[in-house]
C-alpha cells in the first residue's frame, strides 16, 4: 500500500491489527485501502507516491521561446502536472516539430534530469516544477508549419515522492468508512448514545472529504510554475 498501512487503519479505529482470522480479513483490507487511494488520485488529479506514479501520453503543449538566434532558440515547456519523474526512464517521450515531422528529442539528445546540471546539456529538467527546457531547437517554420500549432507532444510520469499527511489521513478516512459499514465489525459500543455503524461510516467518509478540501487537495489546484529570474519571466501558454 501507497498512502497508509492497514495497520494504520487498525490503529485508528482501536481494534487488533488485521489478519487472516479477522473480520475483514487483511486482504480485504489491502482492498479498501487501495480502493481508497485510487478515489484519492482521481479527485486530486495527483499520484502522491512514486509507486502510484501517472503516465500522460502526447500532452499537447508549446515551447515557450527564452533567447533566439538566427537559426535556433532556447526554450522551455510547461507541463500541466507535476513534480515529473525521471524524463531519462526509457517510457517518456518528446516530440518536437522540427518544419516537417515530429522528431523525438530525448532519445537522440544529451539531456539531465536535474536542473542543476545544464553545462553541455540539449535538455534538462526541473522536476519539481514541471519544466523541460531546450538548449537548441530548431525553429524555421516552426510556427507557420506545426500541425495545429502543437510544437511539441509529451508523455511523461508524474507524482509526489514522500505521500504528505493529509493525504496518508484522508485514506486512512476513507478506508476506514468502508471498514465501518460491515456490522460484524461491532466497531460501535453498547449504549444509548452511540451511534450505529453506518453513521460513523458517514462521519468518516466527510471527514475524509473535508481534509481534501481544507487542504485545497481537489482538483488541478496546485499554482502552475512561473518565470524564473534569469531565464525568462512569465508562463508558457499550454
Amino acid at each position: 500500500m501507497a498512502y497508509c498501512t492497514r495497520n494504520d487503519v487498525s490503529a485508528f479505529l482501536q481494534v487488533a491489527d488485521f489478519s487472516g482470522s479477522t473480520t475483514p480479513a487483511d486482504g480485504d483490507v489491502d482492498g479498501f485501502i487501495s480502493m481508497a487511494e485510487e478515489r484519492i488520485d482521481q479527485l486530486t488529479d495527483h499520484a502522491w507516491a512514486t509507486s502510484r506514479a501517472k503516465t500522460v501520453t502526447e500532452e499537447r503543449a508549446r515551447i515557450q521561446r527564452v533567447r533566439s538566434n538566427v537559426i535556433n532558440t532556447r526554450g522551455r515547456i510547461q507541463l500541466k502536472h507535476y513534480p515529473i519523474l525521471d524524463m531519462a526512464g526509457g517510457t517518456d517521450k518528446l516530440h518536437v516539430w522540427d518544419g516537417s515531422s515530429y522528431v523525438e528529442y530525448i532519445a537522440n539528445k544529451t539531456g539531465s534530469n536535474t536542473v542543476t546540471d545544464p553545462v553541455n546539456k540539449e535538455w534538462w529538467v526541473d522536476g519539481e516544477r514541471g519544466i523541460i527546457y531546450l538548449n537548441d531547437y530548431s525553429t524555421l517554420n516552426m510556427i507557420n508549419s506545426a500541425p495545429s500549432g502543437v510544437a511539441c507532444y509529451v508523455t511523461y510520469r508524474y507524482a509526489t515522492a514522500s505521500t504528505p499527511a493529509d493525504i496518508k489521513l484522508a485514506t486512512i478516512y476513507f478506508t476506514a468508512a468502508t471498514i465501518a459499514m460491515n456490522d460484524d465489525l461491532n466497531l460501535m459500543q453498547e449504549g444509548d448514545d452511540s451511534m450505529d455503524n453506518a453513521t460513523r461510516s458517514q462521519r468518516y467518509e466527510d471527514m475524509a472529504m473535508k481534509i481534501l478540501k481544507d487542504n485545497k487537495r481537489l482538483g488541478r489546484s496546485m499554482t502552475m510554475a512561473r518565470g524564473i529570474g534569469g531565464f525568462g519571466t512569465g508562463r508558457a501558454t499550454i
